[in-house]
């Protein structure tokens, strides 16, 4: 009979368990099903796949069984672990669930999956940067009014606009390398950013002259 595993990477902080729990169980309850085994671990990128139990849980999984996760990053904040636990799911057949980002694979080894997945982890990835950028520049931001202020080194408008661009480009490296990877066109990868709803830094869709802005600034080669 195939079971149904809720796998909970949590933080220290007791509501982030129980609200992955609800959000799963209230999942589970409208596809009429019942979670079998709960496996929890403390949240840390720094542990090993041992300490987190990936290995004890990707065991544990037979031919048809049932992962559910509440989100990508509960499995890992990185790309290639996201891959390489999908890759293994896919091989031995075991269908995943990720509730947040409205994933349903059906254990084969589709490559449609593989590109969503590869796509939403790298999103995911560029939202904490951006929030970890944004600590950072404010922090910065403090430091700077509790100094005097002296003769700050001016520099001109078009030197301005040129960092801001190349800063805003590589937010965007992870992402846009990983569609390189895929073998997208550049077209394709113009669809695919309009498709997820990524505005550029003007606030408007994506263009073939903007992506090609953003591949020339990141260095990149792609098929056009």
């Amino acid at each position: 009979m195939n079971r149904v595993v809720s796998y909970l990477r949590v933080s220290t902080d007791r509501q982030d368990l129980e609200s992955q729990q609800l959000e799963i169980e209230t999942y589970t309850k409208k596809l009429g099903i019942k979670v079998d085994e709960w496996i929890e671990v403390e949240m840390s990128s720094r542990k090993s796949f041992d300490k987190r139990k990936i290995d004890n849980l990707l065991s544990k999984l037979k031919k048809g069984d049932v992962l559910i996760v509440s989100e990508l990053s509960r499995l890992s904040r990185s790309i290639r672990e996201i891959h390489n636990i999908l890759h293994i799911l896919m091989e031995k057949k075991i269908n995943l669930h990720v509730i947040k980002q409205n994933i349903v694979t059906n254990g084969e080894n589709d490559m449609t999956t593989k590109i969503l997945v590869t796509v939403l982890s790298m999103v995911s990835e560029m939202e904490r940067e951006l929030i970890s950028q944004r600590t950072k520049n404010g922090l910065e931001l403090v430091k700077k009014r509790g100094k005097k202020l002296g003769n700050p080194n001016i520099r001109t408008h078009v030197e301005r606009i040129k960092e801001e661009s190349e800063k805003w480009a590589e937010r965007y490296r992870s992402l846009i390398t990983g569609f390189v990877n895929s073998g997208l066109t550049q077209r394709q990868i113009v669809e695919e950013l309009n498709k997820l709803k990524i505005q550029t830094r003007r606030g408007s869709e994506w263009r073939l002259v903007t992506l090609q802005r953003v591949i020339k600034r990141l260095g990149l080669k792609t098929r056009r």
